[in-house]
């Protein structure tokens, strides 16, 4: 989202937070962001700082796929603030989504 972000970044939080099941890229297009406001309703936004979380058996040919459930750090005024977290909110959020899901 900001022009001094690189891929040196994504490279050090990937080896910060290894997980398997997380996929991580650099998009300078934005085309992520476009689509991920896109699937949360906000068409022509452009969504960042967004934890998504999605069914383990969602069909991703599915080009509305919309999360099952989501977290954002968004001070627009169309992010839903009733999903808004971060600082010392976020982590706990994140952690009880994730439990959530995989049913732990």
């Amino acid at each position: 989202m900001l022009p001094e972000d690189r891929d040196a970044d994504i490279d050090a939080l990937i080896t910060k937070m290894a997980e398997p099941r997380i996929r991580w890229f650099h998009d300078p297009g934005q085309r992520a962001g476009r689509a991920v406001a896109n699937s949360l309703g906000a068409k022509g936004k452009i969504a960042w700082d967004v934890y998504l979380f999605f069914d383990m058996d969602a069909d991703w040919k599915n080009k509305r796929l919309a999360p099952q459930q989501w977290v954002h750090q968004l001070s627009a005024s169309w992010a839903d603030p009733t999903h808004l977290r971060y600082g010392d909110r976020l982590e706990p959020e994140l952690r009880r989504l994730l439990g959530n899901l995989l049913g732990s």
